[in-house]
């Protein structure tokens, strides 16, 4: 059941940036670059959110300064998220495992998980505001649909 959670906030987060770059080349080609990213996530493809939480980082790193600060939200949000995972002992492997068996993995209480439940509810504030903010900003300084991860 939390694991439904957790994933309902990973999509959130990732399709933020799908709904909703002055970018400079690098940021416009890194951005072009990551759509099939923010897609999986958006989907809830476990396995792309480590990959997912590297392109945020970078383009964190390298957002002009219109989308910086958005940019920011994104990658605070997913260290959070990281963040209270870790504190409840869990990783998107085990909710994906715990999700199939039913079984809490090895070491994590049902209090644990409520309270990575409870986390996540502060987790994304701000995030759609940023998200659609990055793909209008996308649209205009870098001619790409962040709506069309195949575009």
């Amino acid at each position: 059941m939390k694991r439904i959670g957790i994933l309902a906030a990973t999509a959130v987060l990732g399709t933020s940036l799908l709904s909703g770059c002055g970018g400079g080349d690098d940021y416009c080609d890194t951005l072009s670059d990551a759509r099939g990213e923010f897609s999986a996530v958006g989907s809830g493809d476990i396995d792309s959110f480590d990959d997912f939480r590297d392109v945020t980082s970078d383009l964190a790193d390298s957002a002009p300064d219109e989308v910086a600060d958005d940019w920011e939200t994104i990658e605070k949000a997913f260290n959070d998220l990281e963040s209270a995972m870790d504190d409840a002992g869990v990783n998107m492997e085990d909710l994906d495992q715990m999700s199939e068996s039913g079984e809490l993995p090895e070491g994590v209480s049902q209090e644990d998980l409520m309270a990575l439940g409870e986390e996540l509810q502060s987790v994304g504030d701000g995030i759609n505001e940023s998200g659609d903010a990055i793909t209008e900003h996308a649209k205009e300084s870098c001619d790409i649909d962040l709506n069309d991860p195949d575009a």
